[in-house]
C-alpha cells in the first residue's frame, strides 16, 4: 500500500505526533524536577541529555529490527511510551540507592520512555518522508504548546503527578495511531491505558506522591533529617516549577523552620516573637553571625534603607530590622518560600506580610536591580544559592547571574553615597572571587586595583566568612574601628583584611609551629600594596577564583576545568567526531549489501553528505538554543519564564516554519542553503544586539518573542527538508536512522554549549553555532542535484 493511498492515516498522524510531541516535552521537564529533589544538581544535566540519546537509540533501533517486527510495531512503541512514562517514574521513586552509584540505575530507567518515544516518532517519520515538513511542523508545534503549559501543569499538580498526566496525553497520541491502522492491538491497549492512566491521575490528585532524597552529601536536607541529634522531619513539602519546596521541623531548634528547595540549600525562618525576646538569640545574630557586624558601624542616615536579595525564610529580614533598617526590600526569586513564610505568619511574626517596614517582591534579584531607579545604603545577600536545576539543559543556577563582574558594577551603581553591599558566603575561595569581581567592576568605574581594594574588608570566620564592599574608600579612622571590632568579636580568622592596617607576622617557633603566623590574609595584603594582582593570585591559585562574566557567569565554579559530568561528555564529543570521521571516509564499495547503514554508506556517497548535515543541525540547534536561554534570563528574570519564552517561541516559529516549508518545491536544497544562512546571520545580529533590543523599553517578554519566532522560523526549514531530501535522494530507509543521528547529535551539542559556556563564554557558543548553520548551507549546496517530484 503506498504512501497516495494512505492520506487519511496520514491525516490521523498530525493530531497523534503532536500529542507525543507534547507528552516527549512535559515529560522531560517534569522527569528534570524530580531528579532536582533526589539528586546533585550536576547530574540533572546528564539526565537531560539521556532524554535525547533515549530518542535518537529508539530510531537507531528501527532501522536495526525494521525488517523483523511487524508493520504495527511504530504504533505499538507509542502504547509502550505511554506506558513507561508513568511506570519508569514510579520505579525510580520506588527503587532504594546506595550511594551515588543509584545514579546509572536511574539513568537506565529514565531512557526506557524516550527510547520507545523515538522509535515511534522516527518510525512516522520514514513512514511519511516525503511529508516531512508536515510532520516536523505537528511534532514541533506540539512540542511548544507542551513548553506553555508545563509550568502551571507542575505549579498545580507537582513533579509526580504532572508524569501521570503527560502518560495520558502520550496515551491520547498512541489511541490516534492505533485509529490511523485501525489495529485492534493498538487500539484497545491504547484504549486501555488512557482509562488507566486517566483514573490514576484522578487518584494522584488527592495526594502528593513523595519523592525520596537520597543520600548525596551535597543535599542539606538529607543530613539534617539524617542526623539523629536534630530529631528533623518534614512537616510541609509543596510542589512547583520551581521544584519542590519542603519546611523541616527539628525538636532542637524550637524557634526555628528550615526551608529546602529540592532537598538542598536551607534557609532558617524564626519565630521572630520568641528571637526578639531571647537574649542568646539575638547575641547570635549581632555578635556570631558576620553579616550583622557592619551595622555595628552604621551612623542612623546610613541605614534608611535596605535591599535583601534572596532573604529566603527570612533570617536576612531579621538581621536588618535588629540593625534598625527602616525599610526593607526583600527580592526573592522562589514564590514558594515567600507564600510558605506569608502562610506561617503566625510563627514569624508576619515578617512577610504585615510587617509595614519590609516589602516582599518575587523576582530574580538581578533582574531587579537592573529595572530599579531606586539607591539603597545597604544591599545585602547572604548565602543566596540553590544549588538546584532550574533550566532546561539543567546546569544553571537561578544565582548565576547575581555575582558576575556587570553585577557588581550594577550594584554599586545603586548604592547611596557611602553605601554598601554586604556579601555572606559560604567558603574563603567565594571571598576570593568576590575579591576579584569587585576590583574588576571598580577598574570599570576608573578605580584601580590598589584603590579598590580600600573600599572593602573582610569579616573573617570559620564558618560564612562576609566582605563588606563600599561605595567610597574607608578612611583610616573607620578601618582602625572596624580592625578592633573584627579581634574583639573572633572575626578574624581565614581570608582576614582590613584596609590600611599593617600585617603583624609572629615567629610560629614560639608557639611550637614551624612556619610563621600572619595576621592578614598575605595574600589581599600584597594585592593592597600594589606588590600583588588579583589576576596573578587567580592564576596562580589551586582554585578557579578568577573573576566571572555575564557572558561565562558560573560564580560557584571553583574546579579548574570541567565539572562533573561534563569531563565525560567531552570524551563522548571526541568519540563522537571521530565516529563521524570514521564513517565519511569509508571506502565506495558499489558491491556491498546496502541493507546495513554502514553498508548504505559505502554504496551511496550522498547518505555521507547527509549523515553530516544531520549532524551539523543537531548540533548547530543545541548550541543556540541553550545559549539563548542563557541570555535571555538576564532580561526576563523569572528562570521559568524565561524557559517558557524561549521555548514556546523557538518551537512555534520553527512548526510555522516547518509548515511552510512544505510548499517549497524545485531547487529546494539551494532554497534551505540560504534559509540556513540566513539562520546564521540571524544569531550573529542578536549576539551583537541582544541587551540594546531589550533596553528598548517594550515589555522583555514581548522583546524576546520578537526576537526568537522569526529565528525558529528559519530555523524549522533544514530538519524536514532534509528529511524530504533524504527519500527523494532513493535513500528513504534510512531516515529512521538520520532523525537518531540528529538526537545524539543534539545530546552532543547540548553539552557542548556548556563546555563552551563555562571555559570560554556563551557569546562563542552562539557563533559557533551559527558557523554550524554556515557549514549546514555549504552541505545542502553539495547536494547532488535530484530532480523532485509532487509529494
Amino acid at each position: 500500500m503506498n504512501e497516495r493511498s494512505n492520506g487519511s492515516r496520514f491525516w490521523l498522524t498530525l493530531p497523534s505526533l503532536f500529542f507525543l510531541s507534547y507528552a516527549v516535552l512535559t515529560f522531560e521537564v517534569a522527569l528534570t524536577r524530580i531528579f532536582s529533589v533526589m539528586l546533585d544538581y550536576h547530574y540533572v544535566f546528564a539526565i537531560l541529555s539521556t532524554a535525547l540519546l533515549g530518542l535518537g537509540l529508539g530510531a537507531m533501533l528501527l532501522k536495526r529490527w525494521h525488517a523483523v517486527l511487524p508493520p504495527s510495531a511504530v504504533r505499538m512503541s507509542a502504547v509502550i511510551f505511554a506506558l513507561l512514562v508513568a511506570a519508569s517514574v514510579w520505579a525510580i521513586i520506588s527503587v532504594p540507592i546506595v550511594e551515588k552509584g543509584g545514579f546509572w540505575l536511574y539513568l537506565a530507567l529514565a531512557v526506557l520512555p524516550f527510547c520507545a518515544a523515538g522509535f515511534a516518532v522516527s518510525g512516522l517519520f520514514q513512514e511519511f518522508a516525503s511529508r516531512g515538513p508536515l510532520l516536523y511542523g505537528a511534532d514541533l508545534i506540539g512540542a511548544a504548546i507542551g513548553a506553555l503549559t508545563v509550568v502551571p501543569l507542575l505549579n498545580v499538580l507537582g513533579g509526580v503527578n504532572a508524569v501521570f498526566f503527560t502518560a495520558a496525553v502520550a496515551s491520547v497520541g498512541a489511541l490516534l495511531l492505533g485509529f490511523s491502522r485501525v489495529r485492534l492491538p493498538a487500539f484497545a491497549g491504547a484504549a486501555f491505558l488512557v482509562i488507566s492512566i486517566s483514573f490514576g491521575l484522578l487518584a494522584g490528585l488527592r495526594v502528593q506522591i513523595s519523592v525520596p532524597v537520597t543520600n548525596y552529601p551535597e543535599k542539606d536536607m538529607y543530613q539534617m533529617l539524617a542526623n539523629p541529634a536534630f530529631k528533623a522531619k518534614i512537616v510541609e513539602s509543596r510542589w512547583s516549577s520551581f521544584g519542590r519546596t519542603d519546611v523541616v521541623k527539628s525538636d532542637r531548634l524550637p524557634n526555628e523552620l528550615t526551608l529546602f528547595v529540592d532537598g538542598a540549600a536551607g534557609s532558617t525562618m524564626y519565630n521572630s516573637a520568641a528571637v526578639m525576646n531571647d537574649p542568646h538569640e539575638i547575641e547570635h545574630l549581632t555578635l556570631h553571625f558576620g553579616e550583622y557586624f557592619p551595622f555595628l558601624f552604621l551612623k542612623d542616615d546610613q541605614r534608611k534603607n535596605a535591599l535583601i536579595i534572596g532573604p529566603g525564610g527570612g533570617r536576612d529580614v531579621v538581621v536588618a530590622l535588629i540593625g534598625g533598617v527602616k525599610s526593607i526590600t526583600a527580592v526573592e526569586v522562589n514564590p514558594d518560600v515567600v507564600q510558605i513564610v506569608k502562610d506561617y505568619k503566625k510563627f514569624n511574626g508576619r515578617i512577610y506580610d504585615g510587617d509595614p517596614r519590609v516589602t516582599v517582591v518575587v523576582a530574580e534579584g538581578r533582574n531587579f536591580v537592573r529595572k530599579m531607579d531606586t539607591r539603597y545604603d545597604l544591599i545585602m545577600l547572604a548565602l543566596p544559592v540553590t544549588k538546584s536545576s532550574r533550566s532546561i539543559e539543567g546546569f544553571a543556577l537561578t544565582e548565576n547571574y547575581l555575582f558576575t563582574v556587570e553585577s557588581l558594577k550594577d550594584y554599586l551603581d545603586h548604592l547611596s553615597p557611602g553605601g554598601r553591599i554586604i556579601v555572606v558566603a559560604h567558603a574563603d575561595a567565594e571571598i576570593y572571587r568576590i575579591i576579584s569581581l569587585a576590583t574588576e567592576a571598580f577598574r570599570l568605574r576608573g578605580v584601580s586595583e590598589q584603590e579598590a581594594m580600600k573600599h572593602l574588608y573582610t569579616v573573617a570566620s570559620d564558618m560564612n566568612p562576609a566582605i563588606v564592599i563600599q561605595d567610597q574608600a574607608l578612611s583610616a579612622e573607620e578601618a582602625n574601628q572596624v580592625h578592633q571590632g573584627l579581634h574583639k568579636l573572633g572575626f578574624d580568622k581565614g581570608s582576614f583584611y582590613v584596609p590600611y592596617q599593617q600585617q603583624v607576622v609572629s615567629p610560629g617557633a614560639r608557639l611550637g609551629i614551624d612556619k610563621e603566623l600572619r595576621m592578614f590574609d598575605q595574600f589581599l595584603i600584597e594585592v593592597a600594596e600594589g606588590k600583588l594582582s588579583m589576576a596573578t593570585l587567580a592564576r596562580s591559585a589551586t582554585l578557579d577564583i578568577g573573576p566571572v562574566t555575564d557572558n561565562r557567569p558560573f560564580f560557584y565554579k571553583f574546579e579548574r576545568g570541567l565539572p562533573r559530568p561534563f569531563g565525560t561528555f567531552a570524551f563522548l564529543l571526541v568519540l563522537g567526531l571521530v565516529t563521524l570521521g570514521y564513517l565519511v571516509l569509508l571506502r565506495k564499495n558499489a558491491a556491498t549489501s546496502p541493507a546495513t547503514f554502514t553498508g548504505a554508506l559505502r554504496v551511496y556517497p550522498s547518505l555521507k553528505l547527509f549523515l553530516l548535515l544531520f549532524s551539523t543541525l543537531g548540533v548547530g540547534y543545541m548550541l543556540i538554543e541553550i545559549a539563548l536561554f542563557q541570555k535571555l534570563m538576564l532580561f526576563v528574570g523569572q528562570p521559568q519564564m524565561a524557559l517558557t519564552v524561549l521555548l514556546f517561541s523557538l518551537l512555534l516559529g520553527g512548526g510555522l516554519g516547518s509548515f511552510v516549508s512544505s510548499l517549497l518545491r524545485g531547487n529546494a536544497a539551494r532554497a534551505v542553503a540560504f534559509i540556513s544562512l540566513g539562520v546564521a546571520i540571524a544569531v550573529a545580529f542578536l549576539s551583537l544586539f541582544f541587551p540594546s533590543l531589550f533596553g528598548l523599553g517594550l515589555s522583555p517578554r514581548v522583546t524576546a518573542m520578537a526576537l526568537l519566532i522569526p529565528l525558529g522560523f528559519l530555523m524549522g526549514f533544514p530538519f524536514p527538508l532534509a528529511i524530504r531530501l533524504t527519500d527523494r535522494h532513493g535513500l528513504g530507509s534510512n531516515v529512521s536512522v538520520m532523525w537518531g543521528v540528529n538526537g545524539i547529535a543534539s545530546v552532543l551539542g547540548s553539552a557542548l554549549s556548556m563546555i563552551v559556556g563555562i571555559s570560554i563564554g556563551f557569546s562563542w557558543a552562539l557563533a559557533l553555532g551559527a558557523v554550524l548553520y554556515v557549514l549546514a548551507a555549504i552541505i545542502f549546496l553539495a547536494l547532488p542535484a535530484t530532480k523532485e517530484r509532487r509529494a
